[in-house]
């Protein structure tokens, strides 16, 4: 803890000099520690909505609206961040204020469900719109103040280990919900339970914010009215032809995944009866999986180029639903989250270092909240539309001429359409858009190969084997014989 506290003091004292390569440096390492109290209120909070909805009688729509319409109010709020960016012309107090009240809204998100009981679910979903309608209104100036302190090509590696060290606060913070809810719920005071990770949710969204206040808030460049293009240019300029093409190819697969994506948590802890504590340890096992081949992702894309990442997972993303369908048993259920979360963390970091990659500073947060905008849209009709609809309508007995199939829920029906529409996205849209920068090329079966044969692996002992070598020489050093006075 000394060192926890030393280490901030010096960061804060460092962010007092005024080199710009040295201001930026400090905000890369800031970011970090301030991405970590943001994991703990992931984990500790909002992770835990939907199962805290679930626990209040949510039904599959409303479980739909929590996984996905969340996602398409965010994108409409980028739409009023970006905007605010270029009245306000700086990006800090947006972030600042955003942090500040997103923090607040925690208490009633709680309360309010257990004050109002007959309209408890509604009161939820009213104030869990309301907290990502505020994380949307921040999302654009957070990504274009973090652009500006990190070089192009070194974009993979870093946004990889940023990602990797937040994911393992994110773990930790997930592992401490689980037991704390479990623990309520076991003695039968499961609203205890949830009020505990909520408040604490809210108490480290409200600490990021001294982490957040030292970050380098560089110059904006000026912007022209060509800058503020509307939503129809984007879709139609010659110039944003290529990362309207991605756009759209990340959307149809975000689509296509949500068909499914809502419903998981729903299947393992309504239909197989899960507790807190096994769930937990199920999202654990994703996340821990994204932490170890975050990295070996981003050397591929900084080397061979994002768009070949996206392929590649993009390739792989059909199968995964399909691991919920064959089996029920949970440990088989475990290897699939490995799986998932190998694909995804590549997927992910891809999708947004390929932003990075095609936009200049100046438009960067009106291209991502467009982006955003046709990304959510496209999440909610799988999910609202098609994924909540088939959770509702497709019977759990099927009849397929003398094959009687008889199922724990429809639900596995729901993961098998999405599996086959993933499919169809990928191979239709993830062509269609080129690589942005000079790389070196490489085809979609070789990277598959070096992921089949454990290259990420390799590529982690290659990071812990110069520690583990240290290690090493400073035992056989203190374990010497030492020379004796007589």
């Amino acid at each position: 803890m000394k060192n926890f506290f030393g280490r901030i003091r010096q960061l804060t004292a460092e962010a007092e000099d005024t080199s710009v390569e040295q201001l930026k440096l400090n905000t890369r390492t800031l970011s970090i520690w301030e991405g970590n109290l943001w994991a703990l209120m992931w984990g500790l909070g909002e992770s835990y909505i939907g199962p805290y909805a679930l626990f209040l009688g949510a039904g599959n729509m409303v479980m739909a609206f929590l996984g996905t319409a969340p996602v398409f109010i965010t994108s409409i709020a980028q739409l009023v961040g970006s905007g605010l960016i270029d009245r306000v012309g700086r990006r800090m107090p947006i972030i600042l204020g955003g942090i500040a009240l997103q923090s607040a809204v925690w208490l009633p998100l709680f309360a309010l469900p257990l004050l109002l009981p007959s309209g408890g679910v509604i009161a939820l979903a009213a104030c869990a719109a309301l907290y990502f309608a505020i994380a949307g209104i921040v999302v654009p100036s957070w990504m274009s103040l973090i652009g500006d302190v990190v070089e192009p090509a070194a974009r993979g590696q870093y946004f990889a280990n940023r990602s990797r060290l937040v994911m393992y606060g994110m773990v930790v913070a997930l592992l401490l919900a689980g037991i704390i809810t479990n623990a309520w719920k076991g003695i039968g005071l499961t609203a205890v339970g949830f009020g505990l990770v909520f408040g604490i949710a809210a108490l480290a969204r409200t600490t990021s914010i001294a982490f957040m206040r030292r970050h380098y808030d560089a110059p904006l460049e000026p912007c022209t009215p060509n800058d503020r293009y509307s939503f129809w240019s984007f879709l139609g300029a010659t110039e944003n032809r290529n990362y309207a093409r991605f756009t759209f190819a990340v959307a149809l697969m975000s689509g296509t995944t949500n068909i499914a994506g809502p419903f998981f948590a729903v299947y393992m802890l309504r239909d197989l009866q899960w507790s807190y504590l096994l769930f937990t340890i199920n999202t654990l096992t994703f996340m821990l999986a994204q932490t170890f081949f975050v990295r070996w992702w981003g050397s591929i894309g900084d080397r061979h180029g994002n768009r070949s990442v996206l392929l590649a997972t993009g390739s792989l993303l059909p199968i995964l639903p399909l691991f919920w369908v064959f089996s029920a048993n949970y440990f088989v259920l475990l290897f699939a989250q490995v799986v998932s979360g190998a694909i995804w963390s590549g997927f992910n970091l891809a999708a947004a270092n390929f932003i990075y990659d095609s936009v200049p500073q100046n438009r960067r947060a009106r291209a991502v909240s467009y982006y955003s905008l046709i990304n959510g849209l496209f999440s909610v009709i799988g999910a609202m539309g098609i994924g909540a609809w088939l959770a509702t309508h497709t019977p759990s007995e099927l009849h397929l001429g003398t094959v009687h199939l008889a199922l724990s829920s429809p639900l596995p029906v729901v993961f098998v359409i999405s599996a086959i529409t993933r499919a169809i996205a990928a191979a239709i849209m993830l062509p269609q858009f080129r690589e942005v920068r000079e790389v070196e090329p490489i085809s979609t079966a070789r990277i598959l190969y070096r992921l089949g044969i454990g290259q990420p692996l390799f590529g982690q002992v290659n990071v812990f084997s110069p520690r583990l070598r240290a290690i090493a020489a400073y035992n056989r050093k203190n374990s010497a014989p030492q020379p004796t006075s007589d």
